[in-house]
């Protein structure tokens, strides 16, 4: 199991969770109820429950992340 990504914002990692599970990558998100119970400045986190599919899961990311083209 790798970390794959933080974010302080839920819904880009509920899209990136989201994009991974639609590529049958498994994977689970933490430090969601740290936030609301403690107001403390933990930020979510996307986990790749499988060490095998973590490059194809940072590939998909980084896609992800590119911005489009002109």
């Amino acid at each position: 199991m790798k970390r794959l990504f933080a974010s302080p914002d839920s819904a880009t990692l509920g899209l990136l969770r989201s994009r991974l599970e639609g590529a049958g990558i498994d994977c689970e998100t933490r430090n969601e109820t740290y936030i609301s119970m403690y107001g403390a400045p933990f930020n979510p986190e996307l986990w790749v429950l499988k060490d095998e599919d973590f490059d194809e899961a940072r590939d998909l990311l980084a896609a992800w992340q590119q911005p489009d083209p002109p």
